[in-house]
């Protein structure tokens, strides 16, 4: 959903800075956890190569030399309740997902396209990497339920995302897309939009909605919260329903296009 000759124009540092940890996309197919106390089984076919505990290193009491039913071993160290998450892992998968996320034939794909390549690569093979207990989405967020969204924009569209923390703006996004995929990035200090004052109010809804349609495209969505809604809405399970208590509190603006 991320076309290959998209382009980033006038994107400010303030906005950068707060999204920037959306940008690591490895976070999005990982099992192991921020700070989760872990237990790693590497083996090659089967035989035992290093155990390490992510918390007191290399386990040699252990004594693990052979791994005949991968599964089953994770559910069984897990068992033991030393550990948050237990991963049992085939080095020979590793190197196929790298031969193959690597191949020629795979340079052509958009860049969400590949690492979700990389994903399905990674988690395909139900023994290859085996965790327990299993690797969550991210956040609840799937590529599916992405994709679902921006099926039912229109051919040519543009969103506003603006996140406040108070008076100040944390985060001012435009995206503009066509035929489901992103072209364009920018934000409110695009020297094209006339949309001084920038404040969590309808009026500046309003603004944003005229001048979107004016100058990027067709507008098919404009949200205005604050942080703390912005980071609930991150984290919840049921993203609807969390947009729904933020704007029913006063800690959101919504306005769609879209069903």
């Amino acid at each position: 959903m991320i076309d290959p000759n998209w382009s980033v124009v006038d994107l400010d540092p303030v906005t950068w800075r707060n999204i920037g940890r959306f940008l690591e996309p490895p976070q999005y197919f990982r099992a192991a956890q921020p700070g989760e106390h872990g237990l790693f089984v590497l083996h090659e076919a089967g035989r035992v190569l290093k155990v390490v505990d992510t918390a007191l290193g290399t386990r040699r009491d252990l004594e693990l030399e052979q791994v005949y039913d991968a599964p089953a071993l994770a559910r069984t160290l897990h068992a033991r309740g030393e550990w948050q998450r237990v991963h049992v892992i085939d080095r020979q998968h590793l190197k196929r997902v790298a031969r193959l996320s690597g191949s020629i034939e795979h340079r052509p794909l958009q860049l969400d396209q590949y690492y979700r390549l990389v994903h399905q690569l990674f988690w395909e093979d139900t023994v290859g990497y085996v965790c327990e207990p299993p690797k969550p989405d991210w956040n609840h967020f799937t590529y599916d339920l992405l994709e679902q969204f921006v099926s039912r924009l229109p051919q040519h569209a543009s969103l506003a995302l603006g996140v406040f923390d108070g008076t100040h703006l944390n985060i001012g996004l435009i995206l503009e897309f066509k035929s489901g995929s992103i072209v364009r990035v920018t934000t409110f200090e695009a020297p094209l939009l006339q949309l001084a004052p920038i404040e969590l109010s309808t009026a500046c809804v309003d603004r944003l909605w005229q001048q979107l349609d004016q100058h990027i495209a067709p507008t098919a969505a404009v949200l205005l919260c604050t942080q703390a809604a912005f980071d609930q809405w991150i984290t919840a399970e049921d993203k609807t329903q969390a947009l729904h208590v933020a704007v029913r509190d006063g800690a959101a603006l919504l306005r769609l296009t879209i069903d």
